[in-house]
């Protein structure tokens, strides 16, 4: 977690009352089933979000439908300047930018990529709120080749993607356990 610079002013629902003209990525929390929303009005007023979907399959009685349904529910990522997450808020659903005592919180653009690249791969991706953290590890090959993350499993090549600002995590399974190794202890931590 980033805490902004000491020189901004946390106002109440996660806007900044200082001089902060730099765009970060932030974590906006949603009421439930209001992420879409959240979305569409910051790309209507071209705020720049992000909202990672996962495909899952619903059955019914008649019939089975796949659906695409928010990875991490209630989260959208923003990146904005102070002027945008002022109109940001006003987003009907919006409730608050995820923030720590320091101030709002920012989002690893690294994290963010990582999540793309996961998503964009094809492979199954669950959500893991809470997840608990094991060995790093940088995926050698494949379509998620540089990126790191926690090893969950070594039988499976389970790899965890976390997003450290909303305590998050997706846990890509990997074709082949010997598409990851192991990064030194020390080397910094990016995924």
């Amino acid at each position: 977690m980033v805490a902004w610079q000491s020189h901004c002013e946390l106002q109440a629902g996660g806007v900044l009352d200082g001089t902060c003209d730099a765009r970060f990525w932030l974590a906006a929390y949603t009421r439930p089933r209001h992420e879409e929303r959240v979305t569409e009005f910051c790309r209507q007023r071209g705020i720049e979000s992000f909202l990672p979907l996962r495909a899952v399959s619903r059955r019914w009685s008649d019939r089975t439908k796949t659906l695409k349904i928010p990875l991490f529910p209630s989260y959208v990522f923003v990146r904005a300047d102070e002027t945008e997450r002022r109109r940001a808020v006003q987003a009907p659903g919006f409730l608050w930018f995820v923030h720590s005592q320091s101030g709002p919180v920012h989002v690893a653009e690294a994290e963010l990529h990582a999540l793309r690249l996961a998503l964009a791969s094809g492979l199954d991706c669950d959500p893991l709120p809470n997840a608990q953290i094991g060995d790093e590890v940088e995926i050698t090959a494949g379509a998620l080749r540089g990126c790191r993350g926690r090893l969950l499993r070594k039988d499976a090549a389970s790899v965890l993607l976390i997003v450290s600002a909303i305590n998050g995590g997706v846990r890509v399974a990997l074709p082949d356990a010997s598409w990851v190794s192991t990064v030194a202890r020390g080397t910094a931590f990016i995924t």
